[in-house]
């Protein structure tokens, strides 16, 4: 018998919400279901449910990242699997990010330590949008502006095809930073695991 498959599609702002919700009207396997990563209750009941969690641009907006790992961890099945993205660089971080909300940018460093320290082995850990790069930068930290223009956008939209080939290509760093990491231990278990790894290393 084949294994059915569900997927939640989650979500606290109701115009998106609305917006799934007709997405996936005709998905029997689609649950949209609004939920606030910053209210722990809203994740009441879906303790080891999932094998796969997205986590898409959530911990750039929010005060305490690391409860939000935390909780998402708490619906994981062990050994599952959270896959984040989040925009890269603090030095990139400027107008653009203060006009949409965001709290931070990261760095590798930081992301593998945020990871790690809620029980995760980040399994990979690699950059996202290099061509974006460049006019994140000369907008929000030359020019100083809190949006950029629908044209620049558009052309933006109609050539990802050719900035993907040319990605491997570009000396730059990443917009963004993508991590795949697998849940190994309980939160609350993850400081005392690291404590130990610490002694036992032959530096120590």
């Amino acid at each position: 018998m084949a294994r059915r498959v569900l997927y939640v599609a989650a979500e606290k702002d109701p115009l998106h919400l609305h917006a799934l919700r007709n997405r996936f009207l005709r998905t029997p396997n689609v649950v949209v279901q609004r939920i606030d990563p910053e209210a722990p209750q809203d994740l009441a009941g879906l303790e080891n449910c999932f094998d796969t969690v997205l986590c898409i641009n959530v911990l750039e907006y929010i005060d305490d990242p690391a409860a939000v790992v935390r909780s998402l961890s708490a619906t994981l099945k062990p050994g599952g699997t959270l896959i984040v993205l989040v925009p890269r660089g603090p030095g990139l971080y400027g107008t653009l990010d203060r006009s949409l909300g965001h709290k931070r940018r990261y760095g590798t460093g930081d992301a593998r330590q945020l990871m790690e320290s809620q029980g995760f082995a980040v399994d990979q850990i690699f950059g996202f949008n290099k061509a974006g790069t460049p006019p994140w930068f000369a907008y929000s930290k030359l020019l100083g502006s809190r949006t950029i223009n629908k044209p620049v956008l558009k052309i933006f939209d109609k050539t990802v095809w050719l900035w993907r080939h040319l990605d491997g290509l570009m000396p730059w760093p990443a917009l963004s930073l993508i991590m795949v990491a697998r849940k190994v231990s309980t939160p609350e278990a993850a400081p005392a695991a690291e404590a130990a790894r610490q002694l036992s290393s032959p530096n120590a």
